[in-house]
């Protein structure tokens, strides 16, 4: 099964629902960013979590997930949005608590920390809440930002099913919104069914999407989107010269007397940009330029 996210309406119980597979998608971001175990499963989460939270976005806006904790994995960021496309990066990679990989998740958080949400409002506008983690957990604590910030009734489930000697065979998410109308009965029915482990239950016997909504929301779900999933990065030659651009005159000039060149790794897809001495100059020269004449 590719990855991919599909959202819609249970109408006869007045829900919304979103569900989305990332096993594919999970399993090229640890080779990416090179994970360990742990760090794998919880950016695996993570990355569900976004598509999930990117879904109800509208248009092209964008969401930012970013948790920070005290533990050994010391944070993550998620970006995504409504097409299905994610990206992201663990800022510590190399962590690993062998045995149950649930309590090795859980201690890689430590303690404490936040789990925040940046929405964009289109406009240039945009939105971020947070909450301090409680759970501990991904799902546990994403629950928990709908309950303080969206103010939703909202079921929500994160799943990592192992398949063989894989440990991210199978990985998926399933968010159940209560619309304006809607039942708040239906929703607590859901979450109940995702507490059990019906989530988990329906994605290690492969069922279709479709099915795995009915499984937890209730049958008549009406379709409204399916698109694919996939890691895409938005880093380009011309980006990573921006970004030295902003080094001022002053900082480009150093750049060319120390390094003779700069050299830009993108944190969320590892591509490496180099510009050389000449487009260094160039930068400065340009940036001279427009200096003297916003002065003039």
């Amino acid at each position: 099964m590719s990855d991919r996210l599909c959202r819609g309406l249970v109408p006869s119980r007045g829900l919304r629902a979103v569900f989305v597979r990332v096993g594919d998608t999970a399993r090229m971001a640890r080779m990416l960013h090179g994970l360990y175990p742990t760090s794998a499963r919880l950016f695996a989460e993570a990355l569900a979590a976004g598509a999930l939270v990117g879904a109800l976005q509208k248009d092209e806006g964008r969401v930012n997930l970013q948790l920070e904790c005290d533990g050994p994995l010391g944070g993550l960021f998620v970006d995504a949005d409504a097409g299905g496309n994610v990206r992201g990066y663990v800022r510590r990679p190399g962590v690993h608590f062998p045995g149950d990989p649930a309590r090795g998740a859980h201690a890689a958080l430590g303690g404490s920390g936040y789990l925040s949400v940046l929405r964009d409002l289109g406009g240039g506008q945009h939105y971020r809440s947070a909450v301090e983690l409680q759970a501990l957990d991904v799902a546990g604590d994403l629950r928990r930002w709908f309950a303080s910030s969206e103010q939703v009734a909202t079921a929500l489930g994160l799943a990592v099913v192992p398949r063989g000697d894989e440990p991210l065979g199978d990985v998926a998410g399933l968010l159940v919104q209560r619309l304006p109308d809607g039942d708040d009965a239906a929703v607590e029915e859901a979450r109940r069914r995702i507490a059990d482990g019906a989530l988990d239950r329906a994605v290690a016997a492969g069922l279709a999407a479709q099915e795995i909504i009915a499984a937890i929301a209730g049958h008549g779900f009406d379709l409204l989107a399916d698109v694919e999933v996939a890691y895409r990065c938005g880093c380009s030659a011309e980006r990573a010269r921006v970004a030295v651009s902003a080094l001022g005159p002053d900082g480009v000039a150093d750049v060319i007397a120390k390094e003779r060149e700069a050299v830009i790794t993108c944190e969320f897809c590892r591509t490496r940009y180099v510009v050389t001495e000449a487009e260094l100059r160039d930068i400065r020269r340009r940036l001279l330029e427009s200096s003297r004449a916003g002065g003039a």
